[in-house]
This record gives C-alpha cells, sequence and structure tokens, in this order.
C-alpha cells in the first residue's frame, strides 16, 4: 500500500471515529430510544421482573414501586403487559402511556385488569448518565 493510500485510509478512520459520537442520535434518535425503553418495561413487568422494570421510573419513585410488588411476590401472576395507548408529544422527548396488565392474585383466580396512565421523559446525557428515558408518574397503587 502507497503512503497517499495509508494516509487517506488514515484520515478516513479518523474521519469516522470522530462522527461515530454523533451517529448514535441518528441511529437511535430519542423516539426511538423511547420505544426501545417502553417495550423493555412492558416486557419486565410482563415477566414480573420488577427490579428490571424499576430502573425505567425515576430515581425517587423506585423503592415505591419496589416495595409494592415485593409484598406481591408469590401470589402475583401477570398474564399479559400490553399498552393500551400512547401519545407521543413533540420532537417524541414526551410520552403518555397507558399500560394494562392482566393479572390474577392468588388465592383468587379471578382475572383482572390493572391500568396504569404514566409519563415517560426523555434526559439528555449527563455526567457519567447516558441519554435516556424515564417514568416520571408514580406507579399506581396495585390492585
Amino acid at each position: 500500500m502507497t503512503v497517499i493510500a495509508r494516509a487517506c485510509l488514515i484520515i478516513l478512520v479518523c474521519g469516522f471515529g470522530l462522527t461515530a459520537c454523533g451517529l448514535d442520535k441518528l441511529v437511535h434518535p430519542p423516539a426511538a430510544q423511547g420505544r426501545e425503553a417502553l417495550d423493555a418495561f412492558v416486557l419486565a413487568m410482563q415477566l414480573e421482573e420488577f427490579s428490571a422494570a424499576a430502573v425505567h421510573l425515576v430515581p425517587d419513585n423506585r423503592q415505591a414501586f419496589l416495595e409494592q410488588f415485593a409484598t406481591l411476590d408469590k401470589d402475583l401472576h401477570i398474564i399479559e403487559a400490553r399498552i393500551a395507548e400512547m401519545v407521543i408529544g413533540a420532537e417524541g422527548r414526551r410520552a403518555e402511556v397507558a399500560l394494562e396488565m392482566d393479572y390474577y392474585l392468588l388465592p383468587s383466580v379471578t382475572v383482572k385488569t390493572f391500568r396504569f396512565d404514566h409519563t415517560w421523559i426523555y434526559y439528555e446525557a449527563s455526567g457519567q448518565m447516558p441519554a435516556r428515558y424515564q417514568i416520571v408518574t408514580p406507579f399506581s397503587r396495585f390492585p
């Protein structure tokens, strides 16, 4: 490889390296990141993985959320969790979501539906924290 070809290759690689920082926003714009976070939250609720679901809540609301489900751990069975409604705000940085969960709570085997209306907000990266969506609404009293 000639010196000129090597120099061009180095410039090309460096150029990609410098633009890679900005590519994350192009590849995963805030609206797409929000949908990924929402899907992860719904799946965690469906699987009754409440610790995984809790990371999607703002820190001030996590403990109450976890305590609420800790008392129901053995008796709660979630059959399905789904998005019933979703309205995305301007620029995809806010979303109003209605989550519905079909569940039964032993000793009853009657299936009931719980609805959690909540708001997701997009937070820009700051310090050690990456850009992320989080639920700002405290979790409703379950059931």
